[in-house]
């Protein structure tokens, strides 16, 4: 499947309104939904740390401090 390429602001947005769906369904007891919504999350997070910056640059993770 094509991804369709995204900016980090639409990405955030997204992730935003992933988690709040994640939090509807644990509060709701829909467990295997909260799970596979859980796996959309982690995608989505992995999707943003190969977002390229405005340099071109891919995203560094934060470092542990």
């Amino acid at each position: 499947m094509q991804r369709l390429l995204i900016d980090r602001s639409t990405l955030d947005l997204i992730a935003a309104d992933a988690q709040d769906f994640l939090n509807v369904l644990t509060a709701s007891g829909l467990h295997q939904a909260s799970a596979m919504m859980l796996g959309v999350l982690e995608q989505l997070q992995a999707d943003r740390a190969n977002l390229l910056d405005e340099r071109g640059d891919a995203a560094q993770p934060p470092q542990p401090t």
